[in-house]
């Protein structure tokens, strides 16, 4: 059951931004595949480098939670990265029993160089809105983020 917009325009408009989302949500999609393409590695190994970037070092079973693959598949994709020269394991320091996973940043800049046309367009557009609306746009945009890893979770069950 879906919440009632308080008129006609204003549902029009949320019906806008769902499709806008929805058109977003497809191209970065394929911006990402090209990007993995470019690199030598595949689509999910492409997210795996963003999480490391992002969040740093990371347990293979951290990063299974955080990509909502098995551990088996991580391992996989972990060899394959590191055989690449994109990541490498080190002894975790707490605990010896376990492995560290972490990028090279020489490859996250790599990685990084085909998403720097994107980041200046980007930073660009932000320019032209208030603190204010970017504020509103960037509130907007960590809610819909939880409301994607939540129904993500409800679909794995």
């Amino acid at each position: 059951m879906g919440v009632k917009p308080h008129n006609e325009e204003e549902g029009a408009l949320a019906d806008q931004i769902v499709q806008a989302m929805t058109d977003l949500a497809g191209a970065l999609g394929r911006l990402n595949d090209l990007v993995a393409q470019r690199v030598g590695v595949g689509p999910t190994d492409l997210l795996c480098l963003h999480a490391l970037n992002r969040e740093g070092p990371s347990t293979a079973g951290a990063l299974s939670a955080r990509l909502g693959r098995t551990t088996g598949a991580i391992t996989q994709m972990i060899d394959r990265l590191q055989k690449a020269g994109y990541v490498k394991r080190r002894p975790h320091p707490e605990d010896r029993r376990s492995v560290m996973v972490e990028a090279v940043p020489e490859a996250l800049g790599k990685v990084a160089a085909l998403y720097a046309g994107l980041d200046a367009s980007s930073r660009q557009l932000m320019s032209e809105f208030t603190a204010e609306q970017l504020a509103a746009i960037h509130a907007f945009l960590v809610a819909s983020h939880q409301d994607v890893v939540h129904e993500s979770d409800l679909l794995t069950g």
